[in-house]
């Protein structure tokens, strides 16, 4: 399930969005597939579950 989640950054608004199933978040500007996405809030983005993230490449992300 898409969940997205509001930060505050430096005094600028942004919305922070993710999959909660593992799965890659597809939009965005440029459109892709994401692993999470942070955007200014003003920007009104909105986002897609796409493909499972593989294993590998999400534990890679983690170990990081």
């Amino acid at each position: 399930m898409i969940k997205t989640e509001n930060l505050t950054i430096n005094g600028k608004e942004f919305v922070r969005t993710y999959s909660d199933a593992g799965h890659y978040v597809v939009g965005g500007s440029p459109e892709g597939e994401y692993d999470e996405a942070i955007d200014l809030a003003e920007f009104g983005r909105i986002y897609t579950e796409g493909d499972l993230i593989p294993e590998d490449e999400s534990e890679a992300t983690v170990n990081e």
